[in-house]
């Protein structure tokens, strides 16, 4: 398969899903969920929820969890499936991206952003996220994010599409990547207005970041 000649050919979805598959263990949910327990944090929307590997866990602890997804990626037999069993618990709801979100009303405790930003082809559309998530997030809430750097080593110039590469050429969906650095990625999340409070990753190529949005913080 050849690559696409623009971003806007690319579907985000493979590269996320490959990415979850082999997700950092600890972080979610342990961590994470101890901590917004431990914080009063009761509703949460994860963002680019895919097949629900994160929506599950946080559900299972109680909270309620918002997912929000492109309606073309809930129709993948992965996704459809997750979606069939978060649906059997009332704390679940899920809104589509970007007419649905954009239009509800409600305001959350804490976002997940986790392997969706670095598979967004376009510039303006990653902005178009935060700048909503900002709207969304009540005062002093919490965002996670993360990602996983140096994914693109080694990747021809063939595979170079906007600021990012093409990925997995012989699968049937077309597929994005952008390596960010530590530094570009605080960079664009404060640009937004949203404060890095703490680091959790525990691996090297690991990025699992918690950001703020007010003046809450970890401790």
């Amino acid at each position: 398969m050849e690559a696409p000649e623009k971003a806007s050919e690319i579907n985000c979805h493979s590269t996320k899903l490959a990415l979850c598959q082999t997700c950092v263990k600890g972080i979610i949910p342990d961590r994470l969920i101890e901590l917004f327990q431990r914080k009063g944090v009761q509703t949460i929307v994860d963002f680019g929820a895919g097949a629900f590997r994160h929506t599950l866990p946080f559900l299972d602890a109680g909270f309620q969890v918002c997912a929000v997804e492109f309606e073309q990626a809930l129709r993948l037999k992965e996704c459809s499936q997750a979606l069939a069993k978060a649906q059997q618990n009332p704390n679940f709801s899920k809104l589509i991206w970007p007419k649905d979100f954009k239009r509800d009303s409600r305001r959350f405790d804490a976002a997940l952003l986790i392997y969706v930003i670095q598979t967004m082809p376009v510039p303006k559309e990653r902005n178009a996220v935060l700048r909503c998530l900002f709207k969304k997030l009540k005062r002093d809430a919490y965002l996670f994010y993360m990602s996983r750097y140096n994914q693109v080593a080694g990747l021809g110039t063939d595979r170079r599409i906007s600021d990012g590469f093409f990925m997995y050429p012989k699968r049937k969906m077309h597929s994005f990547y952008r390596d960010f650095t530590a530094e570009e990625t605080h960079s664009l999340f404060g640009k937004h207005r949203f404060r890095r409070d703490k680091s959790l990753s525990e691996r090297g190529t690991d990025q699992a970041y918690l950001y703020v949005k007010g003046s809450a913080t970890w401790v």
